[in-house]
């Protein structure tokens, strides 16, 4: 069983605090990142000319993407300001019910008819404003991993992605028929946000300024990383998946 004690965690070879798995967590961020670019590019590429579903699909992708950024850069920054580190902190906490908001409107506008787009405008707003909120709580926060804002943000972004993802599967079921392969792929991808962003929260909620629980923070972390590659794979297909759709749309 493992334990904290002096927020080190004891009884655990490859903990997450300064060890070896930490390097699998910076990786499992890392390719998430690469595979967000890599799915927007290919995206891009094949309907560029189209001005309904692709552009909010492509900053959901984006967002997801923000997920990986922002888990991997934390990390990285161990400066005594601690602005850089919980801008980045937020925002991977943020990008997953962004993400899993833009697939929903993004699959609504390709299974609805007559669906009114987001818009370059909006969406430029609503991935700005995911940028901003780190930004803005990150002023307030008196240390890195803030418990007083951090648990009050966990909850309402975890809240949320429970919810999206719900409406996601909802407005899928009926148009599968119809859209089997667009549905499928946004439904995946947003089940692998889902469990992302809860895996998240759960290793978060065990930190030793919360809930002070190891065990959950080790497997939540354990967790998350399978969920970024999963994800980073859902949405790599997402686009691959793309070449096939241009001679059927």
């Amino acid at each position: 069983m493992v334990y904290f004690e002096g927020n080190l965690l004891i009884d655990q070879v490859q903990g997450h605090h300064n060890m070896l798995e930490q390097l699998v967590h910076n990786f499992a961020g890392l390719f998430l990142v690469f595979a967000s670019i890599v799915s927007i590019l290919i995206v891009y590429k094949n309907f560029r000319g189209s001005t309904v579903v692709w552009p909010t699909v492509m900053a959901g992708m984006m967002a997801v993407g923000f997920i990986g950024l922002g888990d991997l850069g934390e990390h990285l920054l161990s400066g005594i300001s601690p602005f850089p580190h919980e801008s980045l902190h937020y925002l991977h906490m943020i990008g997953g019910p962004v993400a899993l908001f833009l697939f929903y409107s993004g699959l609504k506008e390709f299974t609805t008819k007559d669906a009114k787009p987001l818009g370059n405008l909006k969406l430029s707003l609503i991935l700005l404003g995911t940028l901003l909120v780190p930004m803005v709580l990150a002023t307030q926060a008196d240390q890195r991993w803030d418990p007083d804002i951090e648990g009050p943000f966990l909850v309402l972004t975890a809240i949320p992605t429970i919810i999206l993802a719900l409406l996601v599967l909802l407005k899928a079921k009926p148009s599968f028929e119809v859209h089997s392969t667009v549905v499928l792929n946004i439904s995946f991808t947003s089940i692998a946000i889902t469990l992302l962003t809860l895996s998240l929260f759960i290793a978060r909620m065990g930190d030793v300024n919360l809930m002070d629980n190891a065990s959950m923070y080790v497997v939540g972390h354990a967790l998350a990383d399978i969920m970024h590659s999963a994800t980073a794979t859902s949405i790599l297909m997402f686009g691959i998946v793309t070449e096939g759709l241009i001679r059927s749309l």
